[in-house]
């Protein structure tokens, strides 16, 4: 009798022992599920929320391109949408603005071989103006003055869109060369937009345009892979700007080699927004900007599928 006592107290312990083990084990691959969800919720929050707004980016030297920049002790800034965020950077580049630019040279491209067009460094020349001065409107006004009023018309508009931009050039100098803008807006910015006016010495405005990919160029790296994507944003670009009422200059685009061009590695494009004898006045500006606005979200909707920020280095980009 007692024999059976004690097999059924064993047997009992045994089942026992089962189910708190098996207890235990639930308790813990759901604490560690638990644990798991909480990690990669904390991943996504801080992924979606990394930038902050006005913060300052500077170039990073492990960036692809980095070592072929002669200006570099600037930064970019990042303003982020309050309402909307689609969680898509458009980089807004005003032209010119850095003083010292035009007396320091950097490769026209990557590989060092010679410039394709003219424009303010000449066709064969291996290395071009870091940054030129720009031209001067016909009423006596310096063209970076007018691109930087632009990118900020460009900026409130994106913004209340819900893009987040990346002004390239946030003040009235930058010490940042083409390059180097170039590499930041690669590594940080899904879009590139340039703004310049043209200085093409006419006495009338003949309109606005965007700078496509030579022939020649399309055949190099890094363009090979991304000509297509930049002629698609700049076609885009002009098609806004042509429904809100802005004079074409031609078919709209024209061929010319670019620092900006031969470096990047996103969907990038210099627009020109006239010319020396364009109304630069800000209800013009306001009309340009609408157009581009209404370019970029036909190029958001046709071409960016999913475009979550980049990753951005807390050890190297920001300061």
């Amino acid at each position: 009798m007692k024999r059976k006592i004690d097999r059924k107290m064993i047997t009992f312990l045994m089942v026992m022992a089962l189910i708190l083990t098996a207890s235990c084990g639930d308790v813990n691959v759901q604490a560690a599920a638990k644990k798991a969800t909480k990690k990669e919720a904390a991943k996504t929050t801080e992924t979606s929320s990394f930038y902050k707004n006005k913060q300052k980016i500077y170039l990073d030297s492990s960036w692809k391109y980095a070592d072929h920049a002669k200006i570099t002790s600037g930064y970019a800034v990042m303003y982020t949408a309050k309402k909307n965020r689609k969680d898509i950077v458009i980089a807004v580049n005003a032209g010119h603005g850095t003083k010292g630019g035009s007396s320091v040279k950097t490769l026209c491209h990557p590989d060092g071989s010679p410039k394709l067009t003219g424009g303010t460094t000449q066709a064969g020349a291996i290395q071009a103006v870091a940054v030129s001065d720009g031209m001067t409107f016909r009423d006596g006004t310096a063209e970076r003055d007018v691109t930087l009023r632009m990118a900020k018309i460009l900026k409130k508009k994106l913004l209340a869109e819900g893009y987040d931009v990346l002004m390239v050039r946030d003040g009235k100098d930058v010490q940042l060369d083409n390059v180097a803008r170039t590499v930041i807006c690669n590594n940080v910015a899904d879009c590139h937009i340039a703004l310049h006016w043209d200085s093409d010495g006419l006495r009338y405005d003949k309109g606005a345009f965007a700078i496509s990919v030579p022939k020649g160029l399309k055949k190099k790296k890094p363009v090979s892979s991304y000509w297509e994507q930049h002629e698609a944003l700049g076609a885009a670009l002009v098609k806004g700007l042509r429904s809100n009422g802005v004079k074409i200059s031609g078919t709209g685009a024209t061929a010319i080699d670019l620092t900006q061009t031969s470096y990047s590695t996103i969907p990038s494009v210099d627009m020109e927004l006239g010319n020396q004898c364009s109304d630069h006045s800000d209800r013009k500006l306001e009309v340009l900007a609408d157009g581009l606005v209404q370019g970029v979200n036909k190029y958001v909707k046709k071409h960016i599928k999913i475009a979550p920020l980049r990753d951005y280095k807390k050890n190297g980009g920001s300061k």
